[in-house]
């Protein structure tokens, strides 16, 4: 643990040490203010992802108070144009650093726009590149591409009526998931989980025309839940303490699971998974690390993973833009370093990302 805190302190103290070169752009969609996206009918938003306008003035007040320049857009397009425009320019006497969150509607591959606008237009960023922020949200594939080197639960994918590389065996308990949305958009711990019957195949047919795309059908592991944030810069990689989910005070979750209400509405608490569990910890973080690398999920990114009764871990999610408010992951596992404070977590992110492009 002391040489990862000697690796954090040395981002944090990256991005100090050099405030005043840089101008950092929040770029993020915020509930109520982001305006003019297309949404879902279903009772579930992708509102769901934004943040609170709360949480965006709390990333700018870490920022000002340590003496960096911001600007700030709640709409990605609004940011591109000012660029095209050429009404902001990045060159003297200050460059640019996007923190981006921004993913504004319903289309796919909407989280690679902002990596590869300002990758074509030589500004740094705080995401992953545009394949990788793609690839990320496709749970079906990029299962497909792990499931031969790493611990997944079997996938099958359901499309346009159609099932694609087979289906479950009859009586498989199995969890329906829109195979690229997050937030667990289309998740409802009532109708979402049960064992495969043909007769289900109207219900699964049911939520890919509601949502109108595919539906990843999984083997659905009954045990616990563990987030691992990863952080790489392309040379060095690292795991952050993992964090294991608790559903009402219960870290054995069984057959519960963080569906669209208990996530949108905080029904679930973290822990610190090492305390507990540390072998199992190490293992999940190595494990992590060697995802991260193969997959080349740069920035702070992080993977999802459910335990069954023998402690197997498979890996359920991949997000390679994770939330960062002071009540994600990100900050929990900082603070189970001993990084209280919530500046801490943004400073680690930007000096991260001018450590993956150095002038």
């Amino acid at each position: 643990m002391e040489n990862l805190n000697i690796q954090i302190e040395e981002y944090i103290n990256k991005i100090k040490n050099q405030c005043e070169n840089y101008l950092v752009i929040v770029l993020g969609n915020v509930k109520k203010i982001t305006d003019n996206f297309d949404n879902f009918d279903s009772g579930t938003s992708v509102e769901a992802e934004y943040y609170s306008l709360k949480q965006f003035n709390d990333i700018v007040m870490c920022l000002q108070n340590n003496g960096l320049e911001t600007l700030c857009y709640f709409d990605e397009m609004d940011f591109i144009l000012d660029i095209l425009a050429r009404r902001i320019r990045n060159n003297y006497p200050k460059k640019f650093i996007v923190l981006n969150f921004a993913q504004k509607g319903i289309v796919q591959g909407r989280k690679s726009l902002i990596p590869v606008f300002c990758e074509m237009n030589k500004i740094m960023h705080t995401n992953s590149n545009g394949f990788v922020s793609s690839f990320a949200r496709e749970k079906f594939y990029w299962n497909l591409c792990l499931k031969h080197h790493f611990d997944t639960p079997e996938s099958w994918l359901y499309d346009n009526g159609e099932w694609r590389l087979g289906k479950p065996n009859i009586g498989e308990k199995v969890i329906l998931k829109l195979s690229n949305q997050a937030s667990s958009i289309g998740l409802d711990s009532e109708s979402s989980i049960f064992n495969y019957a043909l007769e289900k195949d109207e219900v699964i047919d049911r939520l890919s025309k509601i949502y109108n795309e595919p539906v990843l059908v999984q083997k659905f592991i009954s045990g616990q839940e563990v987030e691992v944030p990863i952080v790489y810069n392309g040379n060095k990689c690292f795991a952050l303490p993992p964090a294991g989910i608790m559903i009402e005070q219960d870290e054995f979750l069984g057959d519960k699971f963080l569906d669209y209400y208990k996530r949108g509405n905080q029904g679930f608490s973290r822990y610190d998974y090492r305390n507990k569990y540390p072998d199992l910890a190490i293992k999940m973080q190595k494990n992590s690390i060697e995802i991260a690398k193969f997959l080349d999920l740069q920035g702070i990114c992080r993977i999802d993973y459910r335990l069954d009764k023998y402690k197997n871990f498979y890996v359920t999610d991949i997000n390679c833009n994770p939330h960062l408010t002071e009540t994600s992951c990100i900050a929990k596992s900082m603070g189970y370093l001993g990084y209280k404070k919530y500046e801490d977590t943004i400073l680690f992110l930007l000096g991260l990302t001018i450590s993956r492009r150095p002038n």
